[in-house]
């Protein structure tokens, strides 16, 4: 009568596959994910930027500009006002706690016209 199952040898390959399989994957796996993340932080400051210019442009008795804070993490700001500091009204966004800005840290858009000052 024969025996059924797996030989020590069968399992030891078996895991040895799938350990060698998750070394490969798991850095492009992190990779991909960090690119993603950096992608959506992306897409939501220029969407913060054209609904500032737009509030500008619609609502032409007041400037709005977005703050990213240079070397700031995870947050930026579209304000009403002619500068961050002088803010009358505030909307904060939330980007992943891996992103940090650098750069400009503030775009105001005139009001009327619609085009920007970097600060």
């Amino acid at each position: 009568m024969a025996k059924k199952g797996f030989t020590l040898v069968e399992i030891m390959l078996s895991v040895t596959i799938i350990v060698v399989i998750s070394a490969l994957v798991l850095p492009t796996s992190i990779n991909f994910y960090q690119t993603q993340q950096l992608d959506a932080a992306t897409d939501g400051v220029i969407q913060a930027l054209r609904r500032a210019q737009l509030n500008a442009l619609s609502q032409g008795d007041n400037n709005f500009g977005v703050y990213v804070g240079s070397g700031q993490t995870g947050q930026y700001s579209l304000f009403k006002g002619n500068s961050y500091v002088d803010r009358t009204d505030e909307e904060i966004f939330e980007a992943s706690n891996g992103i940090s800005f650098s750069g400009v840290s503030e775009v105001l858009f005139s009001k009327v016209m619609g085009v920007p000052t970097l600060t």
